[in-house]
C-alpha cells in the first residue's frame, strides 16, 4: 500500500516510516523538512500543517508524480488546525491511525482509565481550555473521525521511550546516572510507584499493523500497568548507564517544598495524590491486537547505545519544558539530606 507518514523524520514518526518499509509499504512523509530526511526511497513532501492550503498543495504534486496515499500514520497532530487540515486533505484513504494521547480523557490525569471508552475532553465547557494538549487531541479524535471514511483508529498513547527520544526523560536520568556520585530521587515510597512505558518501536509496527487491518476506534496504547516501577526503571537506567550512582531517597514533601516540579524536573515521578491513579489505565484492546512489549532494559539499553552514538547531537522538542533537575537545586537538596534521615 501506499502508506503517508505525517511526521517521519521524528522519535514515533520515523520508527513508523522503518516499520513501514519494513513490511513492503511504499511510503511518504509529510513534514516542514526541518528536522532531517527520510530513508533513500521514501518520499518526501514538505509542508506546515499549520497552513491550510499546504497539505493538499503537497499531495496534489504528489498526484502529478502518480503518488495518492491509500492509509496515513499521523504521528504530528499538535494543533486544531493540524487536525482539520488533515480531515479535508485526506478524508478519501482507506484506513487512518492518529497517535493520540491519554491526555485525551478527560479524568487523565489522575485517572484511572478504566476501558478505552472513558470520556474524553468535549469542545467547550467549564475547564476547557481549547489550545491545552489533551482538548487539542479530543478534537482531532473527533475531527478526524467524523471526516475520514475508512476506519480511524486512534492510538491513546502513555509514555513513549526508545531511540531517538526528543522529549528526553529517560536520556535524562540515564546521562545523570552516568555522571555517578550521589543522585536524587524521590522518596516517601515514590520508587515504589508504577510506571508504564511503551517502546516507540513496538508502538510503529502496531500503528503499521493497524492500518493495513482497517482498525478503528480509541485504543489504550501503553503497557500493562505493574510492568515496571519508578525504582525499578532508575535502577536500569543506573545499571546500564555504569557509573558509581548513589540513589538518595528526598521525602516528597522536601522536594515539593524545594521547588522541584513532578515529571519535569524528576522524570516520570508523580505525587502521591496523582500517582496512586495514574498508570491504573486499561489495555483490553492493545493487548488483543498485540501490541508488542519489550523489556524496559531493552528500551534503556537501545536508548543509551542511541545517545552514545548521537553525542551531543540529540535535539529535544521546543515545545516541552527540557527535563532533570537543576544542578544548583540538586546540590541544595543533597546537601541537607542528611538532615532528612
Amino acid at each position: 500500500m501506499r502508506l503517508l507518514v505525517l511526521g517521519g523524520t521524528r522519535f514515533v514518526g520515523r520508527h513508523v516510516v522503518d516499520a513501514a518499509v519494513r513490511r513492503g509499504h511504499d511510503v511518504a512523509t509529510f513534514t516542514r523538512g526541518l528536522s532531517g530526511h527520510p530513508p533513500d526511497g521514501v518520499l518526501a513532501l514538505h509542508g506546515d500543517r499549520d497552513d491550510p492550503p499546504s497539505l493538499a498543495a503537497a499531495l496534489s504534486g504528489a498526484a502529478a508524480r502518480g503518488w495518492r496515499p491509500d492509509v496515513v500514520v499521523d504521528t504530528s497532530c499538535q494543533t486544531r488546525a493540524a487536525a482539520e487540515q488533515a480531515a479535508g486533505a485526506l478524508a478519501d484513504v482507506r484506513a487512518y491511525a492518529l497517535v493520540s494521547s491519554l491526555n485525551a480523557y478527560r479524568a487523565w490525569p489522575p485517572g484511572p482509565v478504566p476501558s478505552d471508552a472513558e470520556a474524553t475532553w468535549p469542545e467547550d465547557g467549564d475547564g476547557v481550555e481549547p489550545d491545552a494538549y489533551g482538548p487539542v487531541k479530543a478534537h482531532a479524535e473527533r475531527v478526524l473521525t467524523a471526516a475520514v471514511r475508512g476506519p480511524v483508529l486512534l492510538a491513546r498513547a502513555g509514555l513513549i521511550a526508545g531511540p531517538h527520544d526528543d522529549v528526553g526523560r529517560v536520556a535524562w536520568w540515564l546521562r545523570r546516572l552516568a555522571r555517578g556520585g550521589r543522585v536524587v530521587v524521590p522518596g516517601s515510597g515514590a520508587m515504589e510507584q508504577q510506571v508504564a512505558l511503551v517502546d516507540a518501536r513496538d508502538l510503529a509496527d502496531w500503528l503499521v499493523r493497524g492500518v493495513e487491518e482497517g482498525w478503528s476506534g480509541g485504543v489504550n496504547a501503553t503497557s500493562t500497568a505493574g510492568t515496571t516501577t519508578l525504582g525499578r526503571l532508575l535502577r536500569t537506567c543506573a545499571d546500564v548507564a555504569g557509573g558509581d550512582a548513589e540513589l538518595v531517597e528526598v521525602p516528597e514533601e522536601h522536594l515539593l517544598a524545594a521547588g522541584v516540579e513532578p515529571w519535569v524536573h524528576l522524570p516520570y515521578w508523580l505525587p502521591r495524590d496523582v500517582a496512586v491513579t495514574a498508570w491504573d489505565v486499561a489495555t483490553p484492546r492493545a493487548r488483543e491486537t498485540g501490541l508488542v512489549q519489550r523489556t524496559v532494559c531493552e528500551t534503556v539499553a537501545d536508548t543509551w547505545a542511541w545517545l552514545q552514538a548521537a553525542g551531543d547531537g540529540q535535539e529535544l522538542r521546543a515545545d516541552r519544558p527540557a527535563p532533570g533537575l537543576p544542578q544548583d537545586l540538586e546540590r541544595e537538596l543533597l546537601a541537607s539530606a542528611g538532615s532528612l534521615r
